[in-house]
C-alpha cells in the first residue's frame, strides 16, 4: 500500500482520535443536561459511521495497517478516558445511582476487617470469604484504614477499569501491528455495555478480571514470565471461580503450544490446588462464623442439585440437558456484535469455555442471558481472541480485508446492549439533607437502626445501619427507619414503601426531613 494511503488513514485516524477525545471530556458538562446527550455512545453512533466512511471515501481503507497515531494524541486519549472514567464514577455514586446492596459487600468487608471482623459484611451478615474468598481486596485493607471512605473503591474501579486499555494497546500491537486496530480496541472495551456494567459508581472484585486477565494473556503471548506470574497471582486472587479460567488456558496451551507444556502444568497446577483450598477449606472455615453452610450462589445452578458434588455429579449424567442449556443462553449478545471473530481463535476460545458453560447451565436469568458484570470474565479472552482471529483467517482473506473486518468488528461491539454509561450530575441537596440526618441520628445514637439499602453507601461507618430489606423492619418496636421513597427503593417497590410509610403515618411514627428524607419510629 502506497505511503500516500497511510497518510490519509493517520490523519483520518488523528481526527477520530481527537473527536473521541472531546467525547470523553465533554461527556460530564453534557451529562447535566441530558444524561443521553452525555452518553458517549450516541455520539458514537455518529464518529463511527464518519470514521469508515471517510477511509473509504479517501481511499485510505488499505492505509489502516500503516496508519499512525501520535505519542502526544495517545496520551491525550488515554488521560480523557481516565477524566471519563473517574466522572462517571464519582457522579454516579454521589446521585445515588449505585447498588447499594453490592458495593457496601466490599466496603464494609475492608471496615469489618480494620475493626475486628475478618471480612465481615453486615449487608447478608457473613463473611464474603464464605461466599468468594478475594485476596485481592486484601491490600486494600490498610487502605481503608487510611481513607476510611466508600470513595476509596469507587475511584479504585475508575483507575483499575482504566489501566486495561495499557495491556490490551500491547496486545493488540504484538497480534496485529497496526495502532489503528489498537486504538479501536481500546474504545471498543472501554465503551462496551459489559465495562458499562463496571462503571457503575460502584465497585466489585470482577472489576480486576480484564487488567490481569489482559496484562496475563499479554505475558502468554511474548512469554514473559515476568509479566505473566504477577499478573497470574493477581487474577486467581479475584475469585475463586479464577481456577477455572487460568486452568482453561493452561490446558488450551498443552493442546496447542505443547512445547510449553511445563509453565502450563504449573498453572493448572497452581489453579487447581488453590480451587481446593478456596472450596474445601477457605469457604467452609468462613461460612462458619455465622452458621452457614454453603455459598448461597450454588442455588443459581439449582435444577441440577444443591450441593457442588451434587450439582457436577447431575450434569454428568445429564449432557445433553447441559449443552442445550448452554447453546440456548444469552452468549450470542458478545459474540454476535463482534461479528463472532473471537470463535475464530484458539488458546483464547479455550480460555473462555469456562465462562460459557458457568453462565450458559445457570438456571438464573441475569447470568444465564449474559447480563450485568456476570461475563466481565469473558473480557480478557474474547478480546484476545478477536486479535487472534486475524492471524488465524489468513488462509481466507488477505491482510487488508481481515484488518478492515477486524475495525469493522471492534466498532461494532460497543454499539449494542443496554448497558452503556451514561450518568446525571450529583444530587447535591439530597446528599446535603443525608448529612444532617445522619447527624442527627448520630447524636441520638439508636440501638438498632436500619437504612434503605441505596443510602448504605453514603452512611457513616459509625451508624453501623442494617440493611432495610424485610417488611419487618417498618414495625419493629425500637428501631429507628432512614428511607426516602423518590430514590431507588430496591428490594421494594416504590408503590409498596409508600404504602408502608402511609400506614406509619396514620400511626404517627413518621419524622419528615428535608428532600424527601423520612426517619420511621415504629411503637
Amino acid at each position: 500500500m502506497t505511503s500516500e494511503a497511510a497518510a490519509r488513514a493517520s490523519r483520518i485516524l488523528t481526527g477520530f482520535a481527537a473527536a473521541m477525545c472531546a467525547v470523553f471530556l465533554a461527556s460530564g458538562p453534557l451529562s447535566t443536561v441530558n444524561p443521553q446527550l452525555g452518553a458517549p455512545r450516541n455520539w458514537q453512533y455518529l464518529l463511527y459511521p464518519l470514521f469508515l466512511g471517510l477511509l473509504a471515501g479517501y481511499r485510505a481503507l488499505g492505509g489502516l495497517a500503516e496508519a499512525r497515531l501520535s505519542r502526544a494524541w495517545r496520551n491525550a486519549l488515554l488521560a480523557s478516558a481516565l477524566v471519563w472514567c473517574l466522572v462517571c464514577q464519582v457522579w454516579k455514586y454521589r446521585s445515588f445511582a449505585i447498588n447499594g446492596v453490592d458495593f457496601s459487600i466490599f466496603d464494609w468487608m475492608l471496615f469489618s476487617t480494620n475493626h475486628g471482623r475478618f471480612m465481615y459484611s453486615p449487608i447478608y451478615d457473613v463473611n464474603h470469604f464464605g461466599v468468594h474468598p478475594s485476596y485481592v481486596l486484601l491490600p486494600f485493607v490498610p487502605l481503608h484504614r487510611l481513607w476510611e471512605s466508600a470513595l476509596l473503591l469507587c475511584i479504585t474501579t475508575a483507575f483499575v477499569v482504566w489501566a486495561s486499555l495499557i495491556p490490551l494497546w500491547r496486545l493488540a500491537m504484538r497480534l496485529v501491528g497496526s495502532e489503528a486496530i489498537a486504538l479501536l480496541a481500546g474504545l471498543a472495551f472501554l465503551t462496551s455495555p459489559w465495562v458499562g456494567v463496571l462503571l457503575d459508581g460502584g465497585f466489585r472484585p470482577e472489576v480486576f478480571y480484564p487488567v490481569f486477565g489482559l496484562t496475563l494473556a499479554l505475558g502468554w503471548v511474548e512469554q514473559r514470565p515476568a509479566v505473566w506470574i504477577p499478573a497470574l497471582v493477581g487474577f486467581l486472587g479475584i475469585k475463586e471461580d479464577a481456577s477455572f479460567h487460568a486452568s482453561a488456558l493452561a490446558l488450551g496451551t498443552l493442546v496447542f503450544d505443547r512445547k510449553r507444556w511445563r509453565p502450563a502444568l504449573a498453572v493448572l497446577a497452581v489453579s487447581v490446588v488453590l480451587f481446593i483450598v478456596n472450596t474445601r477449606i477457605v469457604q467452609p472455615w468462613a461460612l462458619g462464623q455465622t452458621g452457614k453452610l454453603r455459598p448461597g450462589y450454588l442455588g443459581f445452578w439449582g435444577q441440577y442439585g444443591n450441593s457442588l458434588p451434587e450439582i457436577v455429579l447431575n450434569m454428568l449424567r445429564s449432557p445433553w440437558q447441559v449443552m442445550r442449556d448452554v447453546f440456548t443462553s444469552g452468549w450470542y449478545r458478545m459474540f454476535i456484535p463482534a461479528l463472532l471473530l473471537p470463535l475464530f481463535s484458539r488458546q483464547p476460545l479455550v480460555a473462555m469455555l469456562p465462562t460459557l458453560f458457568i453462565l450458559g447451565s445457570a438456571s438464573y436469568h441475569q447470568m444465564h442471558e449474559f447480563r450485568t458484570y456476570y461475563p466481565v470474565t469473558l473480557l480478557p479472552f474474547f478480546f484476545w481472541g478477536l486479535l487472534e482471529a486475524y492471524r488465524n483467517l489468513e488462509r481466507w482473506l488477505p491482510a487488508p480485508r481481515r484488518l478492515v473486518l477486524c475495525a469493522v468488528a471492534l466498532l461494532s461491539f460497543p454499539l449494542w446492549g443496554g448497558a452503556y454509561v451514561r450518568f446525571g450530575p450529583p444530587r447535591t441537596r439530597e446528599l446535603s439533607a443525608l448529612e444532617s440526618a445522619a447527624a442527627k441520628l448520630g447524636a441520638e445514637a439508636p440501638e438498632v437502626f436500619y437504612a434503605q439499602t441505596v443510602l448504605f453507601p453514603h452512611l457513616p461507618y459509625r451508624l453501623y445501619p442494617l440493611p432495610l430489606v424485610v417488611h419487618e423492619s417498618f414495625t419493629r418496636p425500637g428501631a429507628v427507619v432512614l428511607i426516602n421513597p423518590e430514590l431507588d427503593t430496591y428490594p421494594f417497590p416504590r408503590e409498596e414503601m409508600r404504602e408502608m410509610v402511609a400506614n406509619a403515618e396514620r400511626r404517627g411514627e413518621v419524622e419528615h426531613l428535608d428532600e424527601g428524607f423520612l426517619l420511621l419510629r415504629p411503637r
